[in-house]
């Protein structure tokens, strides 16, 4: 399974056994949230919070 790595910090975003598009994973390191779009090829985007 490919990493899915934070594109604010660089770290590692540890995703469960299953990952499935609209995923929301959450780095553990800074808390940026990111969406997975796709899994072949994985393509995921940053969560933009609305205020």
């Amino acid at each position: 399974m490919e990493k899915v790595i934070c594109p604010d910090c660089q770290a590692e975003i540890k995703s469960g056994d299953k990952m499935i598009v609209g995923d929301i994973l959450e780095c553990n390191e800074c808390g940026t949230e990111v969406e997975v779009l796709s899994l072949n090829p994985l393509k995921y985007q940053v969560l933009i919070e609305e205020k």
